[in-house]
């Protein structure tokens, strides 16, 4: 028997973890930082697609990403925890 769990959205809410870490991996790099708004839109694709779309250079976007995961990693418990 296999048992799957849909656990973004349904079990935890990630969404303020997300956000803080798109806005971290911005500053990092003393970028502006998109709205929520434009943020949520693209929440449900790969991370490299999403800094592309919110304007990130191709030749940086994996240093985006690089800094989105160590951010993500250092909160994601504390701030999706019921």
């Amino acid at each position: 028997m296999i048992i799957l769990f849909d656990l973004d959205g349904t079990l935890i809410d990630s969404t303020e973890a997300i956000l803080e870490s798109f806005a971290v991996a911005f500053k990092t790099f003393n970028d502006e930082v998109p709205s929520d708004e434009a943020i949520k839109a693209e929440v449900g694709h790969p991370l490299d697609a999403m800094f592309t779309t919110l304007g990130v250079d191709e030749a940086k976007v994996w240093d985006y990403v690089n800094a989105y995961k160590m951010h993500y990693r250092e909160i994601s418990c504390a701030k999706t925890a019921n």
